[in-house]
């Protein structure tokens, strides 16, 4: 893709020493990550369908190298 987009991403986050991960929505500018939101994405739709396409969507997710998704935002995780 190019130019300015959105995608499902993992990202890790720091809590008390554990490191844990979500799937949020990140923003890309000029294909760079610029923003995520601010809670974790979650599974839902007006119909099984759309259903299907968030949960595809998360899984793809999860075969792209994760993002921090705290103060270190956008840098990739280990």
């Amino acid at each position: 893709m190019k130019g300015n987009y959105w995608n499902h991403r993992v990202l890790a986050k720091e809590y008390k020493d554990e490191i844990y991960f979500e799937i949020h929505e990140v923003y890309y500018e000029n294909d760079q990550p610029m923003g995520h939101t601010k809670k974790p994405i979650s599974v839902g739709g007006e119909n099984i369908k759309t259903i299907r396409w968030v949960l595809k969507k998360m899984k793809e997710a999860t075969k792209k190298p994760i993002l921090w998704g705290d103060d270190r935002f956008p840098l990739k995780f280990k």
